[in-house]
């Protein structure tokens, strides 16, 4: 990293599932410094705050020492925050309950001493691939993250949505069979219990076991595993993921059909199958749907593990910074 005199930057933290990342963001929207440090986020929302906080204090010291004038933080966060009072909302797992009420905006803010701000992983992966990534050049996109369950984000004619609204795109909860597989939240048939990185694993699991000839897959395969094995041909791993598409364009068409948008991102680990899930994808949700109109793009993140950091960050930019990457956003 090398420092361009006064240059305005913001710091962007993602907190999710299995680790943490940190970076230094610049006001082009280029993410100038990237950390990575493990997640102790089954503990006691204590502790991940001081892992936060820490990581947040290494940043800032390598950005000033570099020239950059650092206007704020953004954090990326993969449970649902209140954006008013910037504490946690009741988690949807039992093991994090201990979550619910902790202020990490708070928390955060006294121990930088910068301002900051707490936003919801979906929408804010969103924000990140419409400013820099996959969306440049649309005015709008829904976004679809492909992980252990699945999330989203909507930008509409170059807006989030707002508050609320912005952290309702569960999309992973749209259901597609009422008497389908039970999902943690209560109901049955959710999308993410066929189409997320979980459920895929799941079925090759089962299928591996019921295979009556080799395959290159482990009993229990990852869905990297999976992808790759596809790659190299193996007959089961690309039944699995042409199911994966067949389930993955049910919930597209219902997104398409919902915000008519020009382009849906689909994001996450298992973006990184790339034309092997999305291409089938593609063809069945542009048959299945409305013909609202004349066409919609899938494609797959440019940033299937920064998107949140940097839309973080590029929000923290335009509040505490007055910098905009939406006015270069077209060009």
């Amino acid at each position: 990293m090398s420092g361009e005199g006064s240059t305005l930057c913001a710091l962007g933290l993602d907190l999710g599932g299995s680790g943490l990342k940190g970076g230094i963001v610049s006001g082009a929207g280029k993410l100038l410094h990237l950390k990575r440090v493990p997640s102790p986020v089954h503990e006691r929302p204590e502790q991940i705050a001081a892992v936060l906080a820490e990581l947040l204090g290494a940043l800032a010291a390598e950005a000033r020492a570099a020239g950059w004038t650092v206007v704020g933080a953004g954090v990326s966060s993969t449970l649902d925050v209140d954006p008013h009072s910037g504490c946690f909302l009741p988690p949807h797992f039992a093991h994090l309950q201990r979550w619910q009420g902790y202020p990490i905006a708070q928390a955060l803010q006294e121990a930088s001493r910068l301002p900051l701000l707490v936003e919801n992983d979906g929408p804010m992966c969103a924000w990140g691939e419409y400013l820099v990534g996959a969306g440049k050049g649309y005015d709008s996109l829904v976004m679809v993250t492909l992980g252990s369950g699945v999330g989203g984000g909507v930008v509409l004619e170059g807006n989030r949505l707002p508050e609320t609204l912005g952290r309702a795109a569960y999309f992973g909860h749209l259901c597609i069979d009422q008497n389908g597989l039970e999902c943690p939240c209560g109901r049955r048939g959710c999308w993410e219990m066929y189409v997320s990185a979980t459920a895929l694993e799941r079925r090759a699991a089962e299928a591996v076991a019921a295979a009556a000839h080799p395959t290159r897959l482990g009993s229990r395969p990852t869905a990297r595993q999976i992808v790759a094995a596809a790659r190299e041909g193996d007959a089961l791993a690309n039944r699995l993921l042409q199911e994966q598409a067949a389930y993955l364009a049910i919930g597209l068409t219902d997104l398409a059909n919902l915000f008519a948008p020009p382009l849906i991102v689909v994001g996450g680990g298992l973006s990184q199958a790339g034309e092997l899930l999305l291409a089938p994808a593609r063809r069945q949700m542009n048959a299945q749907r409305l013909p609202i109109r004349s066409e919609i793009a899938v494609l797959p993140s440019q940033l299937p593990f920064e998107a949140g950091l940097l839309g973080a960050a590029l929000l923290a930019l335009e509040r505490f910074g007055g910098v905009h990457v939406r006015d270069n956003h077209q060009s």
